[in-house]
């Protein structure tokens, strides 16, 4: 799956390349770059406003009364329209794909094909229902440590599992020059800590809550009720030691390097080292802790809470006994 992932972008990325010339002008420019219009636009400025009473006025003020938002979008910029250019353009590639790709793909275009047409067959999809999951709630029920569950967290990149933190690479932002492990807070099903924590989220939270219970209804785990009750409890901790998004933003705070023997003293009672060898990063030395403040809170949650209760399989103590 990871292969074809990686064969899957990888043909994105070179076609979309490609399906950014004009038909019929390809050998001739490809290797040159398309501008559009460019310059001081002049007929966008209001030239009844002074620029000492409002430059941005004075500057834009015709383009705003002339251009409308549209109705699907946020606002109106040249960045929204190559976005809406460069999904279009994908979606014609893997449609494309889509209708030559066979069952048994051999090229890289067959398997994007494939694959792109595996993911929009709905009817297979309805068909099938919770029997491709079956191996990973296998294991969950079958899960009698905070070692295999750290496990089972660590494959969140490869598989369908997900847990209280989420790792990625990315250019180290004090040495940019090469790529660094990032590894932030996670596990909230809402959008955010304050759909958990905030009155006027009251409602969301608590459909939040049936749609848990009737996912748990359908895959027929037991106890389903209470374990969608205890769930939304535990995220409801989760969001409780959790950064708010404002100070997401301070990325001196989020930036905390550290040995991995550091950082289980900073977050004990987490199986780090099985997390992290299940992730792929066996042989990391150094990680970068976002949350910092966050992670002592988020590892003592999962230690309080009784996870035998959510797996409805019981056999799991608090950390310690």
């Amino acid at each position: 799956m990871i292969m074809i992932r990686r064969l899957f972008f990888t043909f994105v990325w070179s076609a979309c390349v490609c399906a950014c010339v004009p038909n019929g002008r390809q050998a001739a420019t490809a290797n040159k770059p398309q501008y559009g219009s460019w310059g001081f636009d002049a007929a966008g400025a209001d030239n009844t406003t002074k620029p000492g009473d409002d430059f941005f006025r004075y500057a834009n003020g015709a383009w705003l009364d002339s251009t409308e938002i549209p109705p699907d979008k946020p606002a109106a910029s040249l960045r929204l329209a190559m976005t809406d250019l460069t999904d279009q353009r994908l979606h014609d590639i893997m449609e494309e794909a889509a209708g030559k790709a066979d069952h048994q793909p051999a090229t890289v275009d067959d398997k994007v094909g494939a694959f792109y047409k595996s993911f929009m067959d709905e009817s297979r999809v309805e068909q099938l229902g919770a029997a491709a999951l079956e191996p990973q709630l296998d294991a969950v029920r079958a899960a009698t440590s905070r070692e295999e569950l750290a496990a089972l967290m660590g494959r969140h990149n490869s598989d369908f599992e997900s847990g209280i933190f989420e790792l990625f690479i990315d250019v180290d932002l004090k040495k940019p020059k090469r790529y660094t492990v990032y590894v932030t807070q996670a596990g909230l099903g809402l959008p955010d800590r304050d759909y958990y924590l905030k009155p006027d989220f009251a409602a969301q939270k608590a459909k939040y809550q049936t749609y848990v219970y009737t996912l748990l209804r359908k895959l027929r785990w037991p106890d389903e009720d209470a374990r969608a009750k205890e769930l939304v409890a535990f995220e409801t901790r989760i969001a409780e030691a959790s950064w708010t998004r404002e100070q997401d933003r301070d990325v001196v705070a989020t930036y905390n390097p550290m040995t991995i023997a550091e950082l289980e003293h900073l977050a004990p009672g987490f199986a780090w080292r099985v997390y992290l060898a299940n992730a792929g990063f066996n042989a990391l030395t150094r990680i970068v802790v976002a949350e910092k403040s966050a992670f002592p809170k988020l590892a003592a949650n999962l230690c309080r809470y009784s996870i035998s209760d959510v797996t409805g399989m019981g056999g799991l103590q608090d950390c310690g006994q």
